[in-house]
Formats: structure tokens, C-alpha cells, sequence
């Protein structure tokens, strides 16, 4: 009946305090018509650079933007036209990064992409674990396979919930759903 952030009830928080906490990573990230530098200082003005490295290479970002002509200076286009699926959700990995909020929400956010580009996305989610608080919407197993936490939502009702393993062995529509994806 309660959600808490750092053990304060959201009921009693102002909508500011709960938005200025949570960064959403959603299956398609704006990307504004600016430069890659332009995209991350958008969210923290006095972003150094020594800052948006590190968080473009937890985002695994960085070697592919230093490949670029312009590198951080290059020009994306209107919603990152010239940046692929993945990038684009490096991207919004990366600027979630500099505004260092402490909860970072991903919904759906590997859904659409490749198996070889969501094995890179899945690289900067686990670059975020003991730093952020992330929770992870997917319908996709190998998203949340890793989790401390998982929780099988079935007609808006939590079913079950345990890691992987548990619930491979103790849930018989987590296994199905599992095994369905294994043979895909």
C-alpha cells in the first residue's frame, strides 16, 4: 500500500522531489537536434567533460562517438536521426548518467532492438547496479535476467516475484515464458 523512496512515503513528497529522483529511458528516447555534447549538458549545464566521458563509457557510448569525425560535437539530427536504434538508447542511458538521479526507470527500452545492440544496452544496465535504483518494464526475459528482483505481472495483478532461478523453478508461467524465448 506504500511506495517509499529512501523511506519516505511519495505521498508526501511534491511531484518536483519525486521527477528531479527518476530518470525514464523509454523505448523510443528523444534525441533533440543537437550535438551529442548538446544532448547531455541539456540536463546539467556545468556538465564537465571529464563527466560526460564517464558517463557515455558506463552508457558504452564513448568509442563509437571518438570514431565520429566530430566526436562529441557531432550533430545527431532531429530525434538522432543519424544515430541507430541502440545508440540513440546509449544516448538517453548516457544523460540519465549526468543528471544523476537516483532511480532510473527503463520501459521497454530494449524491446525494438537487435539481439547483438541489446547485449550493449545491457552492458551500461549493469554498469548502473549498485549505483542507481533500477527498475526495468520488458517483456523480454534476457532484459531482466540478471535482476536482484524479478515480478511477473499478469493482468495488472504481480503473480510472482523471486530472481531468475526461483522463478525458472517454482513458476510455471515464468518457465513457459522462458523457455518460449529460448526457442526464438
Amino acid at each position: 500500500g506504500q511506495i517509499l523512496i529512501d523511506g519516505h512515503d511519495i505521498k508526501n513528497l511534491d511531484c518536483d522531489t519525486i521527477r528531479g529522483n527518476i530518470s525514464i529511458i523509454t523505448q523510443n528516447p528523444y534525441i533533440f537536434n543537437m550535438s551529442i555534447r548538446q544532448n547531455l549538458t541539456i540536463v546539467k549545464r556545468d556538465l564537465t567533460e571529464d563527466e560526460m566521458i564517464e558517463a557515455c563509457k558506463l552508457a558504452c557510448l564513448h568509442d563509437y562517438i571518438m570514431s565520429l569525425p566530430d566526436g562529441y560535437d557531432t550533430l545527431v539530427g532531429e530525434g538522432g536521426l543519424t544515430l541507430s536504434g541502440g545508440q540513440k538508447q546509449r544516448l538517453a542511458i548516457a544523460r540519465a548518467f549526468v543528471q544523476k538521479t537516483q532511480i532510473i526507470l527503463f520501459d521497454e527500452a530494449t524491446s525494438a532492438l537487435d539481439n547483438e545492440t541489446q547485449e550493449n544496452i545491457q552492458k551500461a544496465i549493469n554498469n548502473l547496479k549498485n549505483h542507481y535504483t533500477v527498475l526495468i518494464i520488458a517483456h523480454r526475459l534476457s532484459t531482466v535476467i540478471d535482476s536482484d528482483q524479478i515480478f511477473l505481472v499478469e493482468d495488472g495483478q504481480i503473480t510472482a516475484s523471486g530472481t531468475h532461478e526461483e522463478l525458472v523453478t517454482n513458476n510455471k508461467t515464468y518457465k513457459n515464458l522462458y523457455n518460449k524465448e529460448l526457442k526464438s
